[in-house]
Formats: C-alpha cells, sequence, structure tokens
C-alpha cells in the first residue's frame, strides 16, 4: 500500500502530539520537497532553502504538543516557510545596504583625508574596532571585507551555516559602528553607521 493512501492527517497531528517520531517523518517526507522548491525559488541558494526545510521542521518539533490544533497542516507549514523566506530575504537586503553603506563610509574616508595622518587614524580606529571583536566575528569580517569573499565562500570555508555567517556579519558590523561612534566627525560617519 502506497505512503499517500494511508496517510491521515488527523491522525498523524495526534501522533505527532504524542511525540511520535514515526508521524513526524510521515509530515517530512511529505512537504518537505514542496517547502525546499519553494524556498529555492526565492533565496535562489540551495543551501539557504534548506535552512529554511530545517527551520520548519525544527519548529514543527518544537511545537508537536499542540500538533491537534493545527486545522490544515499544509497551509501552516508553508506559512511558517514563507515567514522565515521573508525574513532571511529582509536579513540579505540589510547586509547588503550595510555592505553599500560601509563601502561609501570608506571613500568618504579616503576622499574626505587631504591629510595623510587623518586617514592613516581612521584606518588606526577600524583595525581597532575588528580587534575588539570576538574571534568568530573577526574572521568572519575579514573573510568579507578584506578578502571579499560571500558569505556562502566563507559558510564553506568556516564549515559553518551561511546564517551563521550572517549572524557574525550583523553584529561584526554594529560593534564597528558602536566602536567607531564617538570617534568619527558627523560628515564622515553618517554613511557608515546609518
Amino acid at each position: 500500500m502506497r505512503a499517500t493512501a494511508i496517510y491521515n492527517e488527523r491522525n498523524i497531528l495526534t501522533l505527532l502530539e504524542g511525540g511520535s517520531e514515526f508521524a513526524f517523518v510521515q509530515i517530512f517526507d511529505r512537504y518537505r520537497p514542496r517547502i525546499y522548491k519553494t524556498a529555492r525559488q526565492f533565496l535562489k541558494s540551495p543551501e539557504l532553502a534548506e535552512e529554511i526545510v530545517q527551520e520548519v521542521f525544527m519548529k514543527l518539533w518544537m511545537r508537536r504538543a499542540t500538533a491537534c490544533e493545527i486545522e490544515k497542516l499544509d497551509a501552516y507549514l508553508f506559512t511558517m516557510a514563507r515567514n522565515l523566506t521573508l525574513d532571511m530575504l529582509r536579513k540579505q537586503a540589510y547586509e547588503a545596504g550595510e555592505a553599500r553603506r560601509m563601502a561609501v563610509g570608506m571613500d568618504m574616508i579616503g576622499s574626505a583625508s587631504d591629510e595623510p595622518l587623518l586617514e592613516s587614524q581612521y584606518t588606526e580606529l577600524l583595525q581597532e574596532a575588528v580587534s575588539l571583536l570576538p574571534p568568530q566575528q573577526q574572521q568572519v569580517f575579514r573573510l568579507a571585507k578584506v578578502e571579499g569573499l560571500s558569505h556562502e565562500a566563507i559558510a564553506a570555508q568556516l564549515n559553518i551555516s551561511r546564517l551563521t555567517v550572517k549572524t557574525h556579519m550583523a553584529k561584526a558590523l554594529q560593534s564597528i559602528r558602536n566602536h567607531l561612534r564617538p570617534h568619527l566627525g558627523m560628515v564622515v560617519a553618517l554613511p557608515f553607521l546609518f
């Protein structure tokens, strides 16, 4: 008998609520391909789509005690996947904006400083800010900003997820901005900090 013929959503949700790994696997096998395909279409990345799949099913498992409250499982899972995908797209857009603002800030530092001493001081402050970061954030920041690697390349090189790379990068940028804020003049600091 085929698995689809014996699949009964109410029974599966009841079993899941009881902690059944069998029920979880049934749900995973049934919905994983469609969730992955949809996430990949929007994110254009197999790795990010897989992160969405993992997070959707991790959340389902963590919320299994209330599984019987779910009216339509497919709508529940796809709404969760949609929201996680949108969050990830927002984070990507934010990081791209941050990178542009940093580049503009660095350009302004270079063009605004007629004196080599001033430019040297800005460079020293930036290096100091980076040196104060935790080791993993330092490494991610240097790979991204000095070596110009993409988040996916950094994730592969450090054997961590792309989401972890993004988190480290966001925290590093925030720490650097906080460190530089009191030292930079308003004209130079504005594009860099906002």
